[in-house]
């Protein structure tokens, strides 16, 4: 279905938490808590959902678990984010740093989810973007933005 909005369907904002195995030594990994609030354009609706995943010193990964599997207490079930046949996790979104940079990738189950709202994104690097705020915008002019 395309609409002038395009694929603008929905707008989500998420915030991390990072529950590390040992407190002493957070970057020996742990586990992750993404909470996620959004608005769904289409049903004019507020969106809220909660992922669960691990994380090391060098990945992060999270993901939307089926209704039947709770993985906040389980780490039997926590862990089948990373395999590949399971289809116990239907949205995974994985963070890798690598060489100063950061790969981003999103794997969706297509029978679980509607893959025009909810789509995969292949590994693919992320780029810093620095953006001014209004206030900045009218101190420094309008014109030294394109600058």
């Amino acid at each position: 279905m395309e609409s002038t909005a395009g694929r603008y369907w929905k707008t989500e904002q998420t915030k991390i938490t990072l529950h590390p195995v040992d407190v002493e030594q957070p970057r020996l990994g742990g586990k992750v808590q993404a909470s996620v609030l959004g608005f769904d354009v289409r049903t004019f609706s507020i969106v809220r959902k909660n992922y669960y995943g691990v994380y090391g010193e060098d990945f992060l990964t999270y993901g939307e678990y089926k209704k039947d599997a709770f993985p906040a207490d389980d780490d039997e079930t926590l862990l089948k984010i990373f395999e590949q046949e399971d289809d116990t996790v239907v949205d995974k979104h994985s963070f890798r740093f690598e060489n100063n940079k950061i790969l981003y990738s999103r794997d969706v189950n297509g029978e679980a989810k509607d893959t025009e709202v909810e789509h995969p994104i292949s590994e693919s690097e992320l780029s810093p973007t620095i953006a001014q705020s209004w206030t900045e915008t009218f101190f420094y002019g309008l014109g030294n933005k394109n600058m």
